[in-house]
């Protein structure tokens, strides 16, 4: 008598992941979640139509763009680009990948009345997107463009799903994401986690663990507990001073690579600030290279002004200098300028940045230093600098890493009327943004960079890198841009 046969599912064997980061905040529709603490997140539940293979470049700073959620693109004419969909790509809802997806994940952006402000500024060079068929989308932009690939390859451009979009609005998706990547939402608890599961029909391949819990643990010494108990296997920000702790436990190693610049903004529109001299003043009185060595233990490097070398040789200049540290001429701009001892403070979060704190009160003491009436204000709240808000004076933030182009890195950083005399950088960056030859384009950036260093809005600090403890048996390596990667192909685990 033969006995009835049942199908039994197989126990999933792949390990669960957890990363202790620095929070988890409440919304992760990928057109508003741009912060550095929400890319490490987005990245693994969304994708793009062009893709970023970090894979070749050794300290992962550097990128080739790759077919992503597009198999394939081809120019059309000067301003139009032809993008041909992977066919069988779904949603974590099980919907279908359309034109329609694409097209309508583009324009809620490029709606004026929509609240993807920054994105939006990103996105600006495109004029429409038009759905050909179900599979074959279009992208015109209002001139050539010589970075469309690039920004079609940021976060910014994260394909969303129409039909569940609709259905639950724009808060609901923050909420409770869908996309196409190697992970599917599962749960959210704002300021505490949030729980994926892997996405086995992912494209690119079955996802080698079977969940990922991003863990907000905002102190760092209690990230450090947390992965030395195996609460956490992977953790985010760890300071300098900590490194030789984490490489003491035992049961884990360090991960670094170079993050963005970190700079100050000064609000220009404030009547104190809106002296140049003043401003000038403050960047003079600023010891970069003690901040690298003493708080970064030399590892991080000294910007050559507002540019990158993965701008690559045609428009980088390696020949700027370093910001100068000069307090004598410091002291002496001050004296010529309007300043009369009015207070200033320099505005930080307390764990936005490895160090934002401790960087804040080292810069504060040499403005100190030169004359200058400075404290420091820690705000969760961290508001950001406009002419709309003309009481704040300094704040501590960061520019893009990527794209690689200066048409974001320099562009968008400084180009979102934050200083009140920025017009003639504005018209140099559109001419920029829309030239293709490189000669051109590297004058252009050039005399743009002259610009901010004359009209000092801000200044930069250094270039940061970003470490990670990851426990032993742990194959992964971190991408700049904090972009944490949990595709199959970017971690691997050892017995």
């Amino acid at each position: 008598m033969l006995l009835p046969t049942f199908a039994v599912a197989q126990e999933d064997t792949r390990p669960p992941l957890t990363v202790g980061v620095n929070t988890v905040r409440a919304n992760f529709d990928p057109g508003l979640a741009l912060g550095n603490v929400d890319l490490p997140i987005t990245y693994n539940m969304f994708d793009t139509l062009v893709a970023r293979d970090f894979s070749k470049s050794k300290d992962r700073t550097s990128y080739e763009l790759v077919p992503g959620l597009a198999e394939s693109w081809k120019q059309i004419d000067d301003r139009t680009m032809e993008f041909s969909l992977r066919p069988d790509v779904h949603f974590h809802n099980g919907q279908p990948l359309t034109s329609a997806d694409v097209k309508f994940t583009f324009d809620r952006i490029l709606d004026p009345a929509s609240d993807y402000v920054e994105a939006r500024n990103l996105l600006k060079v495109i004029e429409r997107i038009d759905a050909v068929d179900d599979l074959t989308v279009r992208i015109t932009t209002k001139a050539p463009s010589p970075i469309l690939l690039q920004l079609l390859a940021y976060h910014t451009s994260e394909i969303v799903p129409k039909a569940y979009f609709e259905s639950v609005g724009e808060s609901g998706f923050g909420q409770k994401p869908v996309g196409t990547g190697p992970f599917d939402f599962v749960k959210l608890q704002p300021d505490e986690s949030i729980d994926l599961k892997a996405n086995d029909s992912y494209f690119r391949g079955r996802p080698t663990i079977s969940r990922l819990t991003f863990r907000s643990i905002p102190e760092v010494s209690a990230r450090i507990t947390a992965l030395a108990n195996g609460e956490v296997d992977i953790v985010n920000s760890i300071p300098p001073d900590q490194l030789k702790a984490v490489e003491s436990l035992g049961c884990c190693k360090v991960r670094s690579v170079l993050m963005n610049h970190h700079f100050i903004q000064y609000n220009t529109y404030n009547p104190v600030m809106a002296d140049v001299k003043l401003r000038q003043a403050l960047n003079l009185a600023i010891n970069r290279q003690l901040l690298v060595d003493a708080l970064w233990d030399g590892k991080a490097t000294l910007p050559h002004s507002a540019q990158y070398e993965a701008w690559g040789p045609e428009l980088y200049d390696p020949n700027r200098p370093t910001p100068p540290f000069d307090p004598d001429r410091a002291r002496q701009l001050l004296k010529e300028s309007s300043y009369k001892g009015q207070p200033i403070f320099y505005v930080t979060h307390p764990v936005y940045y490895t160090n934002g704190v401790a960087v804040a009160e080292a810069v504060v003491q040499m403005w100190k230093a030169i004359g200058v009436n400075a404290s420091v204000r820690v705000d969760e709240g961290w508001t950001q600098l406009t002419k709309d808000n003309p009481v704040l004076t300094a704040r501590n933030s960061s520019d893009w890493v990527v794209p690689t182009d200066p048409a974001v890195t320099l562009y968008m950083t400084w180009s979102k009327d934050l200083w009140k005399d920025e017009a003639h950088f504005d018209e140099l960056a559109e001419e920029g943004e829309t030239t293709l030859d490189r000669r051109r384009r590297h004058d252009i950036y050039q005399k743009m960079i002259d610009l901010f260093e004359e009209e000092a809005p801000g200044t930069y600090l250094y270039r940061a890198p970003e470490f990670y403890g990851v426990r032993s048996g742990i194959q992964w390596l971190p991408n700049t841009e904090y972009t944490m990667d949990f595709r199959p192909d970017n971690i691997h685990f050892t017995k």
